[in-house]
């Protein structure tokens, strides 16, 4: 039963995340406000719940019981039993905080576009722990990170506690430059699209680049789309703040 839930999560989240893909760019290349880039939008982040969902739904399975989910056919050695479900978990749990990371850059996002500058929509206790716990993930596997010493852990554990605090900065801060939620929003939606991208390279590419990238060059796929997504947002912004007028 566990193992059939898992799969169906499984083919879910791959079928949904491969729609997240192409959805991702519609809403940026479409002009803002119009008809196309709302229903788009609607589409992309219908798609990113149903992928972080999915994800929880997965994560959770692996982090209740590793071995009836993922060894159902055949049981590993009794002396590696362990140690399987330390590692499964560890990394379950890994998987787990960029899911909520999904969850929470597009829950943000919909609330800012929402709120615009009355964030007291943003400051409802349920949205406010929402983006809190985020921050909570990132110490958890930060600290596993730094004990197990993966790099990746360590990476994405400070990247989910700078979310999650720039958030809440954003929510609880005194007062907001004129139409900076529209920063706000399409901050959050490029970080849900780095989700899309970093999950596409590390998993679904894996295929494609293992022949590629060997040794320490593994862990580029992974940080590559984050790379790529910074960057893009950086050099974006100055067009946008003169194009809204942001500040003024």
């Amino acid at each position: 039963m566990q193992s059939s839930l898992y799969y169906i999560a499984l083919y879910t989240h791959i079928i949904i995340g491969a729609v997240a893909l192409v959805a991702f760019w519609l809403p940026l290349l479409a002009k803002k406000g119009s008809v196309l880039h709302k229903k788009s939008g609607r589409w992309f982040v219908n798609a990113m719940y149903t992928v972080a969902i999915s994800g929880f739904i997965m994560t959770s399975l692996v982090l209740l019981d590793p071995i009836a989910v993922r060894y159902a056919d055949a049981l590993p050695p009794a002396d590696k039993i362990e140690s399987i479900i330390r590692q499964q978990r560890i990394f379950a749990g890994f998987l787990l905080m960029l899911s909520w990371l999904v969850f929470t850059n597009v829950r943000q996002s919909l609330l800012v576009l929402e709120a615009k500058s009355d964030r007291s929509i943003l400051r409802k206790p349920a949205h406010v722990l929402t983006v809190f716990s985020l921050g909570c993930l990132g110490v958890i596997m930060l600290t596993i990170g730094m004990q197990q010493q993966i790099m990746l852990f360590k990476i994405f554990s400070v990247l989910c506690i700078v979310i999650s605090f720039g958030s809440l900065h954003y929510i609880f801060k005194r007062k907001l430059k004129s139409r900076e939620w529209i920063m706000a929003h399409m901050g959050n939606i490029i970080g849900a699209g780095i989700g899309t991208y970093t999950a596409f390279f590390a998993f679904g590419g894996k295929a494609l680049f293992s022949e590629i990238l060997t040794g320490g060059w593994q862990i580029l796929p992974w940080i590559l789309p984050s790379l790529i997504g910074i960057a893009y947002n950086v050099y974006s912004n100055k067009g946008y703040r003169q194009q809204f007028k942001v500040g003024s």
